[in-house]
C-alpha cells in the first residue's frame, strides 16, 4: 500500500529535482495616474457609473494577457530565446517555431498580471530560467502597459476632437437657423404682450431648455468614453429624447393660442427667442468643449511603476520542493479515504 504514497513521492521528487528547471521571479506592480477626475464626476452623474479612467487598469491588464504585446517582446526582450533551451519538460521550452497560440499559452504561465479593483492596482510576476531574463521581461511587461495606456490616451483624445468638431457643426447650424428665425418674426416689433397660459408655456420652455443644454454638453463626452451603443450613452439619449419631447408639447402649448392676433404674434416671437437663446447655448458650449478636446488641454493618464521590477536573486529550486510533502499528504488522504470505502463496502457485501 505504501507505493500508493511513496509513488507520487519519488516522481515529484525527481521532477522537480532533475526535470524541470527552477524560476527565477520578477514582481513589479504598476497604477495609472493623471486620469481627468472632473469628467468623472460629470459622468457618474450622468450614466450611474465610474468614469472611464478608473477601467484603463482593466483594460491594461486585458492586453497584457493578450497576444497582441508578445510580437514586441520578441523582438526586444527576447521572449522566445528566455526559453528556447533545452530542457526534459516539455512544458517549459518554447520553440523560435512555435504558433501564437501556443506562446501566448506559454507565456501565461509564465508571467501572471492581477488586477485590484479597490486599489486600482496591477501587480505582475515573471518568471524565467536566469535572473536576467526574469528582470528584462518585466521591464518588457511595464513597456507594452506604457505603450498600451498611451494608445487609450490617443484614442480618446481624437474620439473628443472628433465629436467636439462635429458638436459644433451641428449646433452652429442650429443657431444660425433660430437667428434666422427670429429676425423674420421679430420685425418691427418692440412690445410683447403674451397671455397668462402661454407665458407659463414659455417659462417651462426655458427651464426644459438649461437642462437640455446641460446634457448636450455632456453627451459628446459621454459618447467619447464610452462606446456609442453602450448602456451609458443610450441612457443619456434616453434623457436627451424624454426632455425634447416635453419641450416640444410646451412649444405646443405656448404657440396655441386662438386667432391671428398680436398676442400670438407675440408667443411665436417668444418661443423664437427660446429656440435662439438655447442654439446659441448649444454653440458656445460646443466651441467650449472643442477648445478643451484639443491635444494640449488633454489630461493624458500615464503608468507609475510604485513597486518598480528588481532582479531576482534566488530561485524557486528548494521552495517548490514543498510541493512534494503536500502531494505525500494528499495521497495519504486519497489512500485513507480509498481504503475506507473499499472496508465499507467489503462489509456490506458480506
Amino acid at each position: 500500500m505504501s507505493i500508493w504514497i511513496f509513488g507520487p513521492v519519488v516522481i515529484s521528487t525527481i521532477y522537480y529535482a532533475v526535470i524541470t528547471p527552477p524560476n527565477y521571479t520578477t514582481s513589479t506592480s504598476f497604477t495609472i495616474r493623471g486620469q481627468q477626475s472632473g469628467s468623472g464626476g460629470i459622468l457618474t452623474g450622468l450614466v450611474g457609473a465610474t468614469a472611464p479612467g478608473s477601467n484603463d487598469a482593466q483594460l491594461v491588464t486585458n492586453y497584457l494577457m493578450s497576444a497582441a504585446p508578445i510580437p514586441r517582446l520578441k523582438a526586444a526582450y527576447g521572449l522566445t530565446q528566455a526559453y528556447d533551451r533545452f530542457t526534459l519538460d516539455p512544458f517549459a521550452y518554447l520553440s523560435r517555431n512555435a504558433t501564437m497560440e501556443w506562446t501566448k499559452w506559454f507565456w501565461n504561465t509564465k508571467m501572471k498580471v492581477t488586477y485590484t479593483s479597490t486599489s486600482g492596482s496591477v501587480d505582475v510576476l515573471v518568471n524565467a530560467y536566469t535572473p536576467q531574463e526574469s528582470y528584462h521581461l518585466a521591464l518588457g511587461v511595464l513597456d507594452a502597459a506604457k505603450r498600451a495606456e498611451d494608445s487609450l490616451n490617443e484614442l480618446v483624445s481624437q474620439g473628443q476632437l472628433s465629436l467636439a468638431n462635429e458638436q459644433v457643426a451641428s449646433t452652429k447650424r442650429d443657431y444660425d437657423a433660430a437667428t434666422k428665425k427670429l429676425a423674420e418674426l421679430q420685425g418691427n416689433a418692440n412690445t410683447l404682450t403674451v397671455s397668462t397660459n402661454a407665458a407659463q408655456a414659455v417659462s417651462l420652455v426655458g427651464s426644459i431648455d438649461g437642462q437640455l443644454a446641460s446634457l448636450k454638453v455632456s453627451q459628446a463626452a459621454v459618447q467619447a468614453a464610452y462606446q456609442p451603443n453602450s448602456p451609458q450613452a443610450k441612457s443619456v439619449a434616453d434623457q436627451i429624447a424624454s426632455l425634447e419631447s416635453q419641450r416640444t408639447a410646451a412649444m405646443a402649448k405656448a404657440e396655441a393660442a386662438p386667432g391671428s392676433s398680436q398676442a400670438e404674434h407675440d408667443v411665436q416671437v417668444q418661443a423664437a427667442l427660446l429656440n435662439f437663446q438655447f442654439a446659441q447655448k448649444n454653440y458656445l458650449a460646443a466651441e467650449g468643449a472643442l477648445i478643451a478636446a484639443q491635444p494640449e488641454n488633454q489630461t493624458q493618464s500615464f503608468i507609475i511603476a510604485y513597486i518598480p521590477p528588481t532582479l531576482p536573486e534566488t530561485s524557486d529550486y528548494w521552495l517548490r520542493f514543498l510541493n512534494v510533502i503536500a502531494i505525500g499528504f494528499a495521497s495519504a488522504l486519497l489512500l485513507g479515504a480509498g481504503s475506507l470505502i473499499y472496508s465499507v463496502i467489503k462489509d456490506h457485501l458480506q
